[in-house]
């Protein structure tokens, strides 16, 4: 079971965290989602396609990203992201963080 840490509105960890999914959060509870927008030498950008069979938006484009794993960082989160969704593997050292909110 994957689990995800519930942040304040201030991006601090509660203490407390919910399995992947289960939107019964509290008023006031957040969770980490991180995005990567990866662009080429040419300035294209990488876009997947979600799977058939999810239950949010199957088949529609999109830019790889996911939840944020209770324990992670939003870095470690990103790179994981995109390895599994892509099979690329990037270092924090060839990206930057864009914006945060």
């Amino acid at each position: 079971m994957e689990y995800w840490d519930i942040y304040d509105s201030e991006k601090r960890i509660t203490g407390r965290r919910m399995q992947r999914n289960d939107w019964h959060m509290k008023p006031g509870d957040y969770h980490l989602t991180v995005l990567a927008l990866i662009r080429d030498a040419d300035g294209r950008i990488l876009i997947t396609q979600r799977k058939a069979d999810k239950e949010w938006a199957p088949l529609k484009w999109e830019i790889p990203g996911g939840g944020v794993r209770a324990g992670e960082t939003s870095e470690e989160a990103v790179l994981r992201e995109v390895a599994e969704e892509t099979g690329l593997s990037f270092t924090m050292q060839k990206g930057r963080c864009i914006h945060t909110y």
